[in-house]
């Protein structure tokens, strides 16, 4: 558990001409699920439970020491690269450390007959953030936090389908599996100001993201000293996906955003977003790339428009010159 989304934090940088100071801080991939062949024995909820609060306490501890080697311990995947990029730029002193968190009230979902084994919870930190995390069984039965997002202001998290016996039911073939890939799709054709396919509910995390981009992208490219782009990948790591109760699925899948400029006048610097900073330097003069890890947790109904209702981001890595 380590970042959350705030709309508006992730913002465009100061484009600058010469030396000066300041300015204004502001390809589709394939996916698969884990596969239902080889399945390992499911946990019970007991076993997911002790996990889960053994998560929480060496997380706690890798965060007051900005320790890699017990993040390594206690996460893998996307959540893992997200946070030991924020331990490089805490040691940047570029970011807080994280404070202490306790989850409260965890409910857990953990579906039978995948391989590698896997389950869910979804678990309040405080009365407005809530955390939606599933834990990857990386080999001999060692779990691990692999990915997770937080739910966004004004949705809801989907009801999720439960068997007689409590257990849940991965969503493993179908297309409710490729909704990551169309949602980076749909992204980046917002922010570049086309057309984009349908398919997505407005809200916070489709169109008004997109719009924010565009409108941020615009910015920097309508000065004729620097040219860019911003646009999604959807990532190859697995996703995860359960059945919801009217039949749908709740899908959480990776994605990058990448930040791309170029200079097309000489005697300019750009300063990135703030997100980058102990990334990489704080100004470039010829090229830059960044890169923000997302992982998106989306509603996908039996019938009609996908919803995302839960995201995660954090800033992975800046380069250029």
């Amino acid at each position: 558990m380590r970042y959350r989304i705030v709309i508006g934090a992730v913002a465009v940088g100061s484009l600058v001409a010469g030396c000066g100071g300041g300015g204004t801080k502001n390809t589709s991939a394939h996916q698969s699920s884990p596969s239902r062949s080889h399945a390992a024995a499911a946990l019970t909820e007991a076993q997911a439970r002790a996990i889960f609060a053994n998560y929480e306490k060496v997380n706690n501890e890798a965060n007051a020491k900005v320790s890699d080697a017990l993040l390594r311990q206690n996460e893998t995947g996307p959540m893992l690269e997200v946070d030991l990029a924020g331990n490089k730029r805490i040691r940047a002193k570029q970011e807080s450390k994280i404070k202490p968190f306790h989850y409260k009230s965890a409910q857990f979902f953990i579906p039978r007959d995948v391989s590698p084994a896997w389950f869910a919870a979804f678990a309040p930190v405080s009365s407005s953030d809530k955390e939606y995390v599933v834990f990857a069984d990386t080999g001999g039965g060692k779990y691990k936090a692999a990915t997770g997002s937080w739910l966004a202001k004004g949705q809801k998290f989907p009801s999720i389908a439960r068997g007689a016996d409590g257990s849940a039911t991965a969503v493993t073939t179908g297309p409710a599996l490729g909704v990551g890939t169309r949602l980076s799709s749909y992204l980046s054709y917002v922010a570049a100001r086309q057309k984009a396919p349908e398919g997505f509910a407005p809200g916070p995390l489709t169109l008004k993201l997109g719009q924010r981009w565009a409108k941020d992208v615009y910015k920097i490219n309508s000065a004729n000293r620097w040219r860019g782009r911003s646009e999604w990948a959807a990532r190859t790591q697995p996703v995860y996906a359960l059945k919801t109760t009217d039949g749908g699925a709740l899908v959480l899948s990776p994605a990058v955003q990448a930040l791309v400029y170029t200079a097309i006048q000489p005697h300019v610097w750009y300063q990135p977003p703030s997100d980058f900073y102990g990334l990489g330097p704080k100004r470039y003069y010829n090229r830059f790339r960044g890169e923000w890890l997302w992982t998106f947790a989306t509603y996908v109904p039996p019938q009609g428009r996908a919803s995302v209702v839960a995201s995660g981001v954090h800033a992975i890595s800046a380069t250029g010159s």
